[in-house]
């Protein structure tokens, strides 16, 4: 584009306003000792200096845009200068002393410094040193770590302190409990117990398997086989006297250092020198911030009763590789569907399967359908926030019911329990004992009754770590009672019928780790049920004598899987976690308030 008539314009338009202005100052030039007279300029010039800058304006060419390869060439120049900080804004100077006297030397360090300096009466002793470019805060924090002389700022003011036996108070919340908790797992073979004297039944429900156990009458002293495995998982959780132990084996208890704690204010009083001090107060600070960690559990139990094409079991592989779903696995027991020492490496893998079962560096399960395993196990999978993907996913294999969903808050390494059920009484000990009054004979039965628990109990222990994963304990445990009637022979002609308690018990203890918000499957608890149907002809089967012509009874075998689906949520100190149980709260609870509003009464 050729620009010279367009800046030509611009060229004569300026030079005519600078000939403008130099001639009507040339033809009113003032008289020696007059004011000048101010003077407009002509209505003519200012539109025409107007106009040419606008056409100047027009007819400047656009700033090319830049391409690929000149931004690959000439990289765009970015400076970001770091912020300054206060360290920075703090003079800096070169200091070296050689046993120079302590108080001498705080007290020279601040001058020429805008600091203030007090030192303790107390402080004695002398330093030898030699640093360069450094700051007040930096000798102080050398000559603190090196020679244990203590100091305390505030507001530029500095405070020095000897490095004597100094007494600090702490202030700890936390609460004056102590907690104890006892998981068992335990499968008997069977059981015969002591009978004392007269006439005993024992009888007692079994975890695993339905058992009872019996002593004959007239037997005394049998002994009875123990438990052929057990796991028993005990938790004590005494805080303030662990915590009184912890700090009196860092600081110790020589040359006067003591350490009072009064759990009912929350107070722990330590005397220790200044350095045993800090390391005292970070201790503490470590502690509340672990203890004070809290971890959302979310639990739902689901019975599926398996449909005809799974009933091995629920097709755990298919539904990993379901959509972009990601799953972890562990197992425990079992081993039916495993390749054990494959390729002489030691290890055990799953059949038709890639992925990697050692919990140390597990991987996404990535391979073909299996089989049920032979055990419990544990399944890590990750479908988002919520439960309602997995359950979809189950359904396409059987009946899906919800037994419980429980949900609970507790503190990090603090054992928290789920209990959804009911109570029933049986009897479990009968005694008889036979007395002899006043020539007649007198026999009196003593029933002992022990309450037997129905329903959902849930375990749990979590352990937070830091970058937000964590490590449960989990003992899941469905329990069903029922009430069986035995006969008792008490003598040759009185009889005694008993209600004694059927227990079947399905229950699981493992330790896994998972990410906050990511659902945790516990399977592999099957069971076979039996279901009795009776249809029969109205009127006519109610019939005596002939009714049974009339009615048809059937029994159909249900193989059912309890699956245990656990998401734990750590709750973090900006309060998001609580905002969004709010929030699902509110709106749980406002579709059934319009649920409710849309159904019509009922008359």
């Amino acid at each position: 584009m050729n620009n010279k008539p367009l800046f030509r314009g611009l060229t004569l338009g300026l030079v005519g306003l600078v000939l403008g202005l130099g001639l009507g100052g040339c033809a009113s030039t003032p008289a020696p000792g007059t004011a000048p007279e101010a003077r407009a300029l002509p209505d003519t010039l200012l539109p025409e200096i107007d106009a040419a800058l606008a056409e100047a304006e027009a007819g400047r060419p656009a700033p090319a845009a830049e391409t690929d390869v000149e931004r690959a060439l000439v990289p765009r120049l970015q400076l970001d200068l770091p912020e300054r900080t206060a360290v920075d804004t703090e003079p800096r100077f070169d200091i070296k002393v050689n046993r120079a006297r302590a108080r001498d030397f705080f007290m020279g360090l601040v001058e020429g410094t805008p600091y203030n300096m007090v030192v303790d009466p107390r402080v004695k002793g002398r330093i030898t040193l030699d640093m360069k470019n450094v700051t007040v805060r930096q000798v102080l924090e050398t000559v603190r770590r090196v020679f244990g002389y203590d100091y305390e700022e505030h507001d530029g003011n500095f405070m020095v302190y000897p490095n004597t036996m100094t007494t600090r108070l702490f202030k700890v919340d936390y609460l004056d409990i102590k907690r104890r908790g006892v998981s068992q797992v335990r499968v008997n073979s069977g059981q015969l117990t002591d009978v004392r004297q007269g006439n005993r039944l024992n009888a007692a429900g079994s975890r695993g398997t339905a058992a009872g156990s019996y002593v004959p009458f007239g037997q005394q002293g049998r002994r009875g086989v123990q438990a052929s495995s057990q796991i028993d998982t005990i938790t004590e959780k005494e805080f303030w006297k662990s915590f009184a132990e912890s700090i009196r084996a860092m600081i110790g208890t020589e040359n006067g250092r003591s350490v009072v704690v009064s759990p009912e204010s929350g107070l722990v009083v330590v005397r220790a020198l200044p350095s045993e001090l800090r390391t005292v107060e970070n201790f503490i600070r470590q502690t509340q911030n672990s203890v004070q960690r809290q971890v959302i559990l979310e639990a739902k139990i689901i019975e599926v009763e398996l449909s005809e094409r799974f009933q091995a079991g629920i097709n755990w592989s298919a539904l990993a590789q379901s959509g972009s779903n990601s799953a972890l696995l562990s197992h425990v027991g079992g081993g039916s569907v495993f390749d054990v020492n494959q390729n002489g490496l030691g290890y055990t893998s799953l059949k038709g399967n890639s992925g990697n079962l050692n919990p140390a560096s597990p991987t996404p399960v990535d391979g073909s359908a299996t089989s049920a395993f032979g055990g419990v196990f544990t399944f890590a999978l990750s479908l988002g926030t919520d439960f309602t993907a997995f359950l979809e996913l189950l359904k396409g294999q059987g009946n899906v019911q919800v037994l419980s969903s429980p949900k609970v808050s507790t503190l990090n390494n603090t054992k928290a329990v789920i209990k959804v059920g009911q109570e029933e009484f049986f009897v479990t000990n009968v005694y008889s004992n036979t007395a002899l009054t006043s020539g007649a004979t007198t026999t009196g039965n003593n029933v002992e009754l022990t309450p037997f628990f129905s329903g959902v109990v849930l375990d749990v222990v979590p352990q937070i770590s830091d970058n937000g994963r964590v490590t449960l304990f989990i003992h899941p445990t469905i329990s069903r009672v029922d009430e069986q009637e035995k006969n008792v022979a008490l003598t040759s002609t009185d009889q005694l019928t008993l209600p004694l308690a059927f227990s079947t018990v399905r229950e699981s203890d493992t330790i896994i780790n998972a990410q906050s918000g990511q659902v945790v499957v516990i399977g592999g608890l099957m069971q076979d049920k039996i279901l009795d149907f009776e249809t029969s002809v109205p009127f006519l089967g109610d019939i005596p004598l002939i009714g049974g012509l009339f009615q048809h009874k059937a029994q159909r075998k249900v193989k059912s899987e309890l699956v245990i689906l656990l998401k734990p949520i750590v709750v973090e100190g900006d309060g998001t976690v609580w905002r969004e149980q709010i929030r699902r709260y509110r709106a749980n609870f406002d579709s059934f308030r319009d649920r409710g509003a849309e159904s019509p009464p009922t008359p």
